[in-house]
């Protein structure tokens, strides 16, 4: 079964992991404004958008590239043209990393270290390492989540199935 989020706990979640402030209001944007998540539709009747492991792993890009200084505008240009490449990589554990020259982005080997003309540079490795564990550490210690209202987290249907 898939583990899945609530926007709240993926920036709660973010936030630990990387000892940087994210909100609510920057998941949005980048998962629902920006189309970056997985499941960026609309949705009716008030019903919760929940994140999984490839939607924390694109924030947690997001932020640590802020960190590096590259401006949020840079970053969601980066991260919508190359998200595919991103998700491809990460799935199949490929050794590379993101690099930034200007307002480009492009996928390097990561055994050759940061490339020189880069301003911002993000191993894709150390972005998934330990989320999965941080996933299922927030996902088992909670009994409901909110969608309209307190759902016991055993009801919630899995909108990935």
């Amino acid at each position: 079964m898939r583990r899945l989020l609530s926007i709240a706990e993926v920036a709660d979640l973010v936030s630990h992991v990387e000892q940087q402030p994210c909100s609510t209001r920057q998941v949005r944007y980048l998962l629902v404004t920006a189309g970056l998540g997985t499941d960026p539709g609309r949705r009716r009747n008030g019903q919760t958008r929940l994140y999984d492991l490839l939607d924390v792993a694109m924030v947690r890009m997001a932020v640590r590239l802020r960190q590096e200084g590259v401006s949020p505008w840079v970053i969601r240009v980066v991260l919508t043209y190359l998200r595919n490449d991103l998700i491809k990589a990460w799935r199949t554990g490929a050794l590379v990393g993101l690099a930034i020259s200007g307002i480009q982005g492009t996928l390097e080997p990561a055994l050759k270290g940061r490339p020189a003309r880069a301003i911002a540079w993000v191993p894709l490795r150390d972005i998934w390492h330990g989320l999965d564990a941080e996933l299922r550490r927030v996902s088992e210690t909670r009994d409901t989540l909110w969608m309209w209202r307190e759902v016991p987290v055993k009801n919630i249907p899995n909108p990935y199935v």
